[in-house]
């Protein structure tokens, strides 16, 4: 399936995600930005369930940063890919200085965004963790990693698209997964998506401001 872009992503997300009967008062949606929260919006909308942001900075190998190492939030230690990072041959020496780099980044963000993760949020709740994609799984494993903090109810993950391999990885740190679109020949998020433009700050700010 090739979505028109992230709202439709969304919408066809929503309809898989129905099927788990979430109730508004005790499920909340976390958004992956930037892209994420395009498509979280739309699921938000659609199940009727409050819409956070969780600000998460990927970590990118030396030679290509878009390929990812690792990911950290703005608190808290960073996940690390250590068979990926060994592989690469990446020293200690960079990995601390891009979670340094990528924890002020997530904090600027943060502020940026008029964010602040807190605990009662998503205590009890049922989270729903929604990305518009997922390559390496590294930002919503540090996600997850983060939301286990607050005492929740259950764990979802919920992604329009992403490779099987990664979905069997994410087993251990999600109660349950839902993925619209699982490909063993997965080459990259952006094939899904006839329209994959860049996502800003402000439009996530301005998502944002729309679900206050």
């Amino acid at each position: 399936m090739i979505f028109e872009n992230r709202r439709q992503a969304g919408e066809i997300l929503s309809k898989k995600l129905s099927k788990l009967k979430l109730k508004t008062n005790d499920s909340v949606i976390a958004a992956i930005p930037r892209g994420g929260a395009v498509v979280a919006k739309q699921v938000a909308q659609e199940l009727k369930i409050p819409l956070k942001v969780i600000v998460i900075k990927k970590l990118g190998a030396p030679t290509n940063p878009e390929l990812a190492i690792g990911a950290v939030a703005s608190f808290g230690k960073p996940v690390i890919d250590r068979w990926l990072t060994k592989d690469l041959g990446v020293s200690e020496t960079y990995i601390k200085k891009e979670v340094y780099n990528k924890k002020r980044e997530a904090r600027a963000r943060e502020k940026f965004l008029g964010v602040k993760l807190e605990p009662k949020d998503f205590e009890k709740k049922q989270v729903v963790v929604v990305d518009d994609g997922l390559a390496t799984g590294q930002t919503v494993k540090m996600a997850a990693r983060i939301l286990k903090q607050f005492n929740v109810a259950k764990l979802i993950l919920g992604v329009p698209c992403a490779p099987t391999s990664v979905l069997k990885r994410l087993s251990s740190d999600y109660d349950e997964i839902l993925c619209v679109e699982e490909r063993d020949d997965f080459m990259a998020v952006g094939q899904f998506y006839k329209d994959f433009r860049p996502v800003s700050d402000v439009e996530v700010r301005n998502i944002l401001n729309f679900a206050l």
